[in-house]
This record gives C-alpha cells, structure tokens and sequence, in this order.
C-alpha cells in the first residue's frame, strides 16, 4: 500500500464533527458500533433494501449486536445529580437531558478511558498470558469454588428471574478469576523472607505474572481518564485523570504551581514580576473555591490545565470539533469568575497528565488494562468532589451490560458508599 493510500484512509480525529451523535443513534438502534467504527458502514444505506434482510448473517451491519442487547440506564445516582445541581445547573440540565456513554473500540478525543479491574483484565486476556490461561481452564473445569454464596450456585442462578443472564455470566467469570488472585497473592506472600521481601524472579510463571499485573493494576486503580489528544499517525496521546482530586481551596504555593509550575515553588517562591497582578488575581478568583486534580505522572512540573465546557472564553480551543470540551483562557476565567460570570467551578486544573507515544495507549486498550468510552461531555466535565456514587462506577453503570455488572460486583467490595 502506497503512502498516498496510507494518507487516504486515515480520519483524524479533528474530522469526526457530528459523528459521535450519528453513531450514538446508531448504537441505540442496536447497530454494531464495533462494524461502524471499523469502517464497514456504506454510505449509501438506502442500497441496504428490504432484499438484503434475509441474508443479514453475511451483512457486514449486525443489528444482533451486543448494542441491541444492552440497556443503558440515563440515571444512576441521584445524589451525584443533585451534587451537580448545586455546582452548575446549566451543566446539571444538560446531564439530566441528555447523558449517554457507550463502550467503544479506539480511544477517541474527547471519550474516556477506564481502568478495568485485574479480574476484568486476567477474563479478557484468557487465552495470551499464563495466568488468563490458568483462568480459562478453571472457567472450562468449572470446578468447585470455596465461594457459597446462593446466588454463585448454578442452579440458584437459573431460579433467581431477577438476575439477568448477562448478570449470571460476569458473575461466575469474575468470582473464578476473583478466586484465583486470592489463592496466587497468598502463593506470593507465603514466599516472602523475613524482611517482607519478594523476589519475583523465584516466583511460578503464573504468579510472576498476576503480581506484575497487580502492582500496575493497583497504581491506576478505578481510573478514569479523558482523552484530550491523540494521533494515530505517530502513536501519541495525552490523557487527563479526572477521578484524582487533590485540592478544593487554593494556599499561595499551590496557586503559583497552577499558573507557574513547580519549578518556581521549588526555587524561591517568588512570582515574577511581570505576573504580580495575575497571581494575586486569581488568588482571589479560586482561594475559596477551586478544583485541582492530579492529571496523571507526567509534566508535573508545568503549569497546570484547565479544563471546561465555556466555548466563548478567550484564549481556549475546543480539544476537538463536537466534542463541546475546551482547554484554556486561564486570564479570562480568572476576569469572568471575578466578575460573576463564571463560578470557580466551572473549570478544572490539572496537574500532570498520561503522556503517551509509540502507540503505547492503543496497547494499554488491546491489553484490556483499559476500556475506551464513548460519552456526552456533560459526563466528561462534572467535577469529582466527594461524589456520593464515585465517577469509575457511574461511568461503568452509564454504559450498561457487562461494564455495569462489574460495576456492581466491584461495590460489594465497599463498606463506605451509600449510594
């Protein structure tokens, strides 16, 4: 395939426009959004007459997929609502009217990514590495587990009419592999010296495996990210954390770290010169009221981002056309706050971001460490302070299906969510 041919066929993300909605309505329709996005959609879909509709097993649109299947619930927490309503009701309408989010192939910009679970990830990495392969023969064995919960025992199952079948299937594969990293970390520990110490390189194939899997699975624990660029051309990305929040009130260090980076915080502390009036603005801008986040490891030295839905704030672009997502107008915000026009909560700033190249997020995703999402902005830019109902939940349960049950068995793991 020629260079030219190479240019031809790839689709920027900055050129999707309307697509998002036009493929929403498609997967509410019970369309395979996995064929859509994979570029199988004809254009001209007045050529898929009534004729072709008794092959539709050879249609290259599947109106059986998972999509058609799936109930995705418009509410999930009615204290994170209410929470919202208090701090934007123009954005709280905009939820309330229209939130959506669906599961999704390819991180896209302005979409999400979510850190699965370990036991979402050893199910769905079944058959490539060793210890998804240990799972898949438990699950094919399907032995006997030391778990007596009525609702585990098969037969239970097929008598509970309130448990759907989708319900039944996430819950025997997430107990098993459940079952399985309890049994592997206290194969780990059990070899652990008198220090406390592991030396992984003694450790079975198996539990090398799993305990790489669990460290990394625990520093990205319930992710949720946005996902502000991207390129396929070269493989880069830059993703947001939007679940880590780190400061509601603005002290004198962390406002000159958001405007300046760290870099003056760790010399002298003193503000430049030329950027008196600006620091001491936006002091009395976000002092009282303000939403800082730990974006993710990278460039944590650099000022801050701020993140927002306001299109007509000078200084800031929209992360990419339809999204309804912007990133800065720091002089702007900070003058439209101090006037009334804005409330502080209004914007986000973030510290740090996931820098991405190489294609290194696309391998996260086909390693099934994360699940892209699909998502109305309102979803996107509602702040993460003391959320009765945490956002990784709410988005997993907004999506439905499988990603909802996972939802639900990961809470039961909780004592301290009432929601």
């Amino acid at each position: 395939m020629s260079d030219k041919e190479d240019e031809d066929e790839y689709i920027d993300d900055a050129d999707l426009g309307d697509w998002r909605s036009f493929r929403r309505t498609l997967v509410d329709d019970g369309i395979s959004f996995e064929s859509v996005e994979e570029g199988y959609l004809d254009t001209d879909l007045e050529k898929k007459d009534s004729s072709s509709s008794s092959s539709s097993s050879d249609s290259t649109i599947s109106t059986t997929s998972k999509g058609s299947s799936i109930d995705r619930p418009k509410s999930v927490s009615k204290g994170n609502e209410d929470l919202l309503n208090e701090q934007s009701s123009s954005l709280a309408k905009e939820y309330k009217d229209n939130v959506w989010a669906h599961e999704s192939t390819i991180a896209e910009v302005g979409g999400l990514v979510v850190r699965l679970p370990l036991e979402a990830e050893l199910y769905r990495n079944k058959d490539r590495s060793s210890i998804g392969i240990e799972l898949s023969a438990r699950l094919e064995r399907n032995e006997n587990d030391s778990d007596n919960t009525p609702i585990f025992q098969s037969k239970k199952i097929e008598s509970n009419k309130n448990c759907s079948l989708i319900a039944a299937q996430t819950l025997l594969w997430y107990r098993k592999a459940q079952l399985l990293i309890e049994e592997e970390m206290e194969k780990i520990s059990g070899l652990a010296n008198e220090r406390g110490e592991i030396n992984p390189s003694s450790l079975p194939l198996e539990s090398e495996d799993l305990l790489k899997l669990y460290i990394d699975c625990q520093q990205v624990w319930q992710e949720v990210a946005l996902v502000a660029k991207r390129s396929e051309k070269d493989g880069s990305a830059v993703t947001y954390t939007l679940n880590r929040p780190m400061a509601f009130k603005l002290t004198e260090n962390l406002a000159k770290m958001l405007l300046f980076g760290a870099q003056i915080v760790k010399a002298d502390g003193r503000v430049p010169v030329s950027e008196t009036n600006k620091y001491t603005k936006f002091l009395r801008a976000f002092e009282k009221s303000s939403a800082v986040y730990f974006g993710g490891p990278n460039g944590q030295d650099q000022p801050a981002v701020l993140i927002h839905g306001i299109p007509e704030l000078e200084g800031a672009s929209e992360i990419s056309p339809g999204t309804g997502i912007y990133i800065g107008g720091i002089d702007a915000a900070i003058d439209g706050v101090l006037v009334g026009r804005y409330s502080p909560l209004d914007f986000r700033f973030f510290i740090g971001c996931h820098m991405y190249k190489d294609g290194d997020l696309n391998t996260a995703i086909n390693s099934n460490k994360y699940q892209p999402i699909a998502c109305a902005r309102s979803l996107a830019l509602k702040q993460c302070i003391q959320l009765p109902k945490p956002l990784w939940h709410e988005v997993m349960e907004m999506c439905g299906g499988e990603l909802r049950e996972v939802s639900r068995l990961e809470l039961m793991k909780r004592d301290d969510i009432k929601d």
